[in-house]
Protein backbone atom coordinates (compact mmCIF):
# COMPACT_ATOMS: atom_id res chain seq x y z
CA UNK A 1 0.00 0.00 0.00
CA UNK A 2 2.92 2.70 0.77
CA UNK A 3 4.14 2.06 -2.63
CA UNK A 4 0.81 3.98 -4.03
CA UNK A 5 1.19 6.95 -1.77
CA UNK A 6 3.16 8.56 -4.39
CA UNK A 7 1.29 7.72 -7.50
CA UNK A 8 -1.77 9.26 -5.18
CA UNK A 9 -0.10 12.50 -4.81
CA UNK A 10 0.99 12.65 -8.24
CA UNK A 11 -2.56 11.90 -9.52
CA UNK A 12 -3.95 14.29 -7.16
CA UNK A 13 -1.86 16.86 -8.09
CA UNK A 14 -2.32 16.29 -12.01
CA UNK A 15 -6.30 16.26 -11.17
CA UNK A 16 -6.19 19.52 -9.08
CA UNK A 17 -3.41 21.23 -9.69
CA UNK A 18 -3.86 21.46 -13.39
CA UNK A 19 -7.14 21.93 -14.04
CA UNK A 20 -8.45 24.83 -11.70
CA UNK A 21 -9.78 27.81 -12.95
CA UNK A 22 -7.45 30.23 -11.13
CA UNK A 23 -6.07 33.58 -12.51
CA UNK A 24 -4.34 33.24 -15.77
CA UNK A 25 -1.02 32.94 -16.15
CA UNK A 26 0.96 35.25 -18.32
CA UNK A 27 3.20 33.12 -21.02
CA UNK A 28 7.17 32.98 -20.54
CA UNK A 29 7.93 34.48 -23.70
CA UNK A 30 6.66 36.23 -26.86
CA UNK A 31 5.03 33.43 -29.01
CA UNK A 32 7.60 33.60 -32.67
CA UNK A 33 5.19 35.00 -35.38
CA UNK A 34 4.70 33.36 -38.68
CA UNK A 35 8.13 33.64 -41.12
CA UNK A 36 9.36 32.25 -44.48
CA UNK A 37 12.13 29.66 -44.23
CA UNK A 38 13.85 27.34 -45.94
CA UNK A 39 12.98 23.51 -46.44
CA UNK A 40 16.15 21.98 -45.83
CA UNK A 41 16.39 19.92 -42.59
CA UNK A 42 16.10 16.60 -42.56
CA UNK A 43 13.09 16.52 -40.51
CA UNK A 44 11.10 18.05 -42.71
CA UNK A 45 8.15 16.29 -44.07
CA UNK A 46 8.50 14.37 -40.72
CA UNK A 47 5.20 13.32 -38.89
CA UNK A 48 4.40 12.26 -35.08
CA UNK A 49 1.48 11.07 -33.52
CA UNK A 50 0.89 12.99 -29.74
CA UNK A 51 0.53 10.96 -27.36
CA UNK A 52 -2.85 10.23 -26.36
CA UNK A 53 -4.31 11.79 -22.78
CA UNK A 54 -7.31 10.59 -22.11
CA UNK A 55 -7.70 13.09 -19.32
CA UNK A 56 -7.17 16.11 -21.64
CA UNK A 57 -8.49 14.43 -24.79
CA UNK A 58 -5.58 15.17 -26.33
CA UNK A 59 -4.85 13.72 -29.56
CA UNK A 60 -3.07 14.88 -33.14
CA UNK A 61 -0.66 14.79 -35.52
CA UNK A 62 3.03 16.74 -35.24
CA UNK A 63 4.26 17.78 -38.50
CA UNK A 64 7.62 19.55 -39.53
CA UNK A 65 6.65 21.73 -42.62
CA UNK A 66 10.02 23.25 -42.88
CA UNK A 67 12.94 25.01 -41.02
CA UNK A 68 10.68 26.91 -39.04
CA UNK A 69 7.16 25.86 -39.26
CA UNK A 70 5.26 23.20 -37.42
CA UNK A 71 1.55 21.78 -38.09
CA UNK A 72 -0.56 19.94 -35.67
CA UNK A 73 -3.34 18.31 -37.81
CA UNK A 74 -6.52 16.75 -36.56
CA UNK A 75 -6.13 18.44 -33.41
CA UNK A 76 -8.45 17.35 -30.02
CA UNK A 77 -8.01 18.73 -26.64
CA UNK A 78 -10.55 19.66 -24.22
CA UNK A 79 -9.99 22.81 -23.36
CA UNK A 80 -9.14 22.25 -19.32
CA UNK A 81 -6.40 23.09 -17.86
CA UNK A 82 -5.23 26.76 -16.25
CA UNK A 83 -2.76 27.67 -18.51
CA UNK A 84 -1.89 25.75 -21.93
CA UNK A 85 0.46 25.86 -25.06
CA UNK A 86 2.17 24.80 -27.47
CA UNK A 87 5.74 24.33 -26.25
CA UNK A 88 8.78 23.17 -28.01
CA UNK A 89 11.79 21.80 -26.24
CA UNK A 90 14.72 20.13 -26.92
CA UNK A 91 14.73 16.35 -26.39
CA UNK A 92 11.56 16.60 -24.71
CA UNK A 93 12.64 19.13 -21.96
CA UNK A 94 10.29 21.37 -21.66
CA UNK A 95 10.77 22.74 -18.54
CA UNK A 96 13.77 24.95 -20.07
CA UNK A 97 11.25 24.91 -23.49
CA UNK A 98 9.83 27.46 -25.00
CA UNK A 99 5.80 28.61 -25.49
CA UNK A 100 5.44 28.17 -30.03
CA UNK A 101 1.63 29.76 -29.42
CA UNK A 102 -0.97 31.50 -27.60
CA UNK A 103 -2.77 29.92 -24.59
CA UNK A 104 -5.28 27.50 -25.89
CA UNK A 105 -6.69 26.81 -22.87
CA UNK A 106 -10.30 27.05 -22.58
CA UNK A 107 -11.03 26.22 -25.86
CA UNK A 108 -12.21 23.38 -27.18
CA UNK A 109 -10.42 22.14 -30.34
CA UNK A 110 -11.86 19.05 -32.40
CA UNK A 111 -9.82 17.84 -35.39
CA UNK A 112 -8.58 21.24 -36.14
CA UNK A 113 -5.35 22.64 -37.51
CA UNK A 114 -2.68 24.51 -35.53
CA UNK A 115 0.70 26.01 -36.76
CA UNK A 116 3.24 27.33 -34.89
CA UNK A 117 6.98 28.74 -35.35
CA UNK A 118 10.17 28.06 -33.86
CA UNK A 119 11.95 31.92 -32.78
CA UNK A 120 14.03 33.35 -35.38
CA UNK A 121 17.62 32.05 -35.20
CA UNK A 122 16.28 28.79 -33.46
CA UNK A 123 16.72 25.59 -35.57
CA UNK A 124 14.98 22.07 -35.59
CA UNK A 125 18.61 20.83 -33.41
CA UNK A 126 17.64 23.71 -30.87
CA UNK A 127 13.78 22.23 -30.45
CA UNK A 128 12.88 18.66 -31.80
CA UNK A 129 10.25 18.47 -29.19
CA UNK A 130 6.76 19.61 -29.00
CA UNK A 131 4.27 19.51 -25.86
CA UNK A 132 1.01 20.67 -25.19
CA UNK A 133 2.34 22.05 -22.17
CA UNK A 134 0.41 23.74 -18.51
CA UNK A 135 3.11 26.29 -17.64
CA UNK A 136 1.59 27.65 -14.44
CA UNK A 137 2.57 23.85 -13.26
CA UNK A 138 5.51 22.84 -15.65
CA UNK A 139 3.23 19.24 -16.80
CA UNK A 140 3.53 17.97 -20.12
CA UNK A 141 -0.11 17.01 -21.38
CA UNK A 142 0.55 15.46 -24.45
CA UNK A 143 3.86 15.47 -26.81
CA UNK A 144 5.72 14.40 -29.74
CA UNK A 145 9.39 14.33 -30.37
CA UNK A 146 11.69 13.64 -33.28
CA UNK A 147 14.99 13.07 -31.59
Amino acid sequence: MKNFIPYVVVLTFLLIGCSSDEESVALPNPVPQAQDCPSTHALVGESRELRRSAQYGISGTVTIISDCEIEISNFFYNGLGPAVSVYGGNNSNFIDGISLSEPIQGRRFEGETLTVFLPENTSLDDINSFSIWCFQFDIDFSSASFQ
